[in-house]
């Protein structure tokens, strides 16, 4: 005869419903009539919240679970694991539980465990998953540790998205120093791709000048993700991606042609489920890595009966200096190349006292590239005129990016200083930190703010607040003042602070600017250089741009 008790306690839930099925009288529990009042009162409390909650009892902890805990038993050890030992449910993962176990059953110690790694085998398959939990000792009336009451949230899916988008951001910041040298860029690639959890194996295939495909690096191919060269050659011809197995082939796309410059194959490690966001998130990488060769390429694209034309649309799209008092800006195309590219500045007037700064850098140069700037130039113009945030203008440029081929991985800085607060707000999508020389002496890299380039990620974009001082110069540059061959970025940003750090506390903005172009600006650079330097607070009457 069902106790009247467990029948209240278990209905409205699936589990309920199989736990009233269980002979409880064949498990070490036995009737539920016969349960002990801190077993029951702990049961009942388990099937009355929809968190997940698992309790065990007695010396075998035989279990029992509410809806919300079942999720994590996968699809092989649900519905087996309701009245089951413990140890023989998760028998995988013993070794790794038996301590906080212990902790509790025999010192009456609660634990405490945040993203807990562990392999699991829930669904037919060796598993990465992640748990945050808490193990509690429940007693009986004679204050005797008989059971354990588990609170716990499986957090698997935040984790690897978080180690994803780390990678993301890795790869974009890395690819970006690299960009100029095809061999620096595959090595970059496939160095951080080796160490990826979710990447087992990569390999990058480039087009030469010649048109034939060839191999640039592997990583991981001791572990195995060799696809037949046929298979590659036609991905590259049709501009198709294929699937083989866990295997992807992405073709690279090209800065302006449509012909794939190249085939990025990675393989997905095996212990996350193969579905679609894991598909994705493969493919989004090749599209980081084909938007850098796509850049490494692109001298191969520029035309020079086209300088003409270039030089006019430049100054149309970013006019020389600024007519911003207070502000000065300076723009300085590639030697070699056509005057006109994917770096662009802006000084946007917000109100009294009140103006944004901005400073881009598109993937590519020549036509394509500065005919996407001025379309994201005009957009970020016309979303700060709506008052919007530096985060929430980003936020949208986010959107827009993901509508205009080419215009992923464009990186972005955008502040607003208000010299009535004496503050600027900036937001960061992936772009170089600002620099803030202080008028009392010294300069910093102002690295709050920062997020993903544009059309990479959905997350809500950060944004941060620096107070300022009259006299306080703010600098801002795209990588083309500052980056050389055979160097890190970082080394770049050091010499780029230990310039402004060393401009007369007098100088003019204007002087500021010109001296930081000659003196970091390198000869015959390869790509633009986008300067904004801007000082804080009242302005003297000879500091004019």
């Amino acid at each position: 005869m069902r106790s009247p008790w467990f029948v209240r306690v278990t209905a409205g839930s699936a589990t309920g419903a199989l736990a009233r099925e269980v002979d409880w009288a064949s498990t070490p529990l036995g009737v539920p009539s016969t349960w002990p009042t801190a077993l029951r009162l702990t049961v009942e409390m388990c099937f009355s919240t929809r968190f997940p909650v698992l309790v065990t009892w007695g010396p075998e902890l035989t279990m029992i679970y509410n809806d919300g805990y079942r999720e994590m038993l996968g699809s092989d050890k649900h519905p087996g694991a309701m009245g089951a030992p413990l140890a023989e449910v998760w028998k995988e993962i013993w070794d790794d539980l038996l301590p906080s176990v212990e902790a509790v059953m025999l010192r009456g110690e609660p634990t405490w465990e945040v993203d807990r790694h562990l392999v699991t085998n829930r669904s037919g398959y060796d598993e990465d998953v992640y748990f945050t939990y808490s193990y509690s000792p429940i007693r009986d009336s004679s204050d005797e540790v008989r059971g354990l009451l588990d609170i716990v949230t499986e957090t698997t899916e935040r984790v690897v998205e978080q180690r994803r988008m780390r990678l993301l951001g890795d790869l974009t910041a890395a690819l970006t120093a690299a960009r100029d040298d095809l061999d620096a860029l595959a090595s970059t690639t496939l160095g951080l791709l080796d160490d990826a959890p979710d990447v087992l194996a990569a390999a990058l295939y480039v087009r030469g000048a010649d048109g034939a495909l060839g191999l640039r690096g592997s990583a991981g191919a001791s572990r195995g993700c060799e696809v037949p060269g046929d298979l590659v050659e036609r991905v590259a011809r049709t501009g198709v991606a294929e699937d083989r197995g866990r295997t992807v082939l992405v073709p690279l796309a090209g800065v302006v042609d449509v012909t794939p410059v190249g085939v990025m194959v990675l393989t997905g490690a095996g212990r996350r489920p193969w579905d679609d966001a894991y598909r994705s998130y493969l493919h989004l990488v090749a599209s980081i890595v084909g938007a850098a060769v796509g850049g490494s390429l692109r001298h191969q694209l520029e035309v020079d009966h086209l300088r003409e034309v270039s030089d006019t649309l430049q100054a149309a799209i970013v006019p020389e200096g600024s007519s911003v008092a207070g502000v000065v800006a300076r723009y300085l195309p590639a030697v070699g190349d056509l005057a006109v590219g994917g770096d662009w500045y802006d000084v946007v007037e917000l109100g009294p006292g009140r103006r944004a700064l901005v400073v881009g850098d598109c993937v590519g140069h020549g036509l394509d590239a500065a005919a996407r700037m001025g379309q994201l130039r005009a957009a970020t113009r016309a979303l700060l005129l709506e008052d919007r945030s530096p985060a929430d203008v980003l936020d949208g440029l986010d959107r827009f990016a993901r509508t205009l081929p080419g215009a992923e991985c464009t990186t972005v800085f955008c502040a607003v200083v208000d010299e009535v607060e004496h503050t600027v707000v900036h937001s960061s999508a992936g772009h170089l930190p600002p620099v803030l020389r202080r008028a009392a002496g010294g300069a910093e890299m102002l690295l709050g703010g920062r997020g993903a380039a544009l059309g990479i990620s959905t997350a809500a974009r950060p944004e941060a607040v620096e107070r300022l001082a009259d006299g306080d110069l703010l600098v801002v540059c795209t990588d083309g003042l500052i980056e050389r061959r055979h160097e890190t970025l970082r080394d770049g940003l050091d010499r780029l602070v230990a310039e402004v750090a060393a401009q007369p506390a007098g100088a003019r903005t204007g002087s500021v600017a010109d001296d930081l172009l000659r003196s970091l600006a390198p000869r015959g650079a390869q790509d633009d250089v986008a300067l904004v330097v801007y000082r804080a607070g009242s302005v003297a009457a000879d500091d004019v741009p």
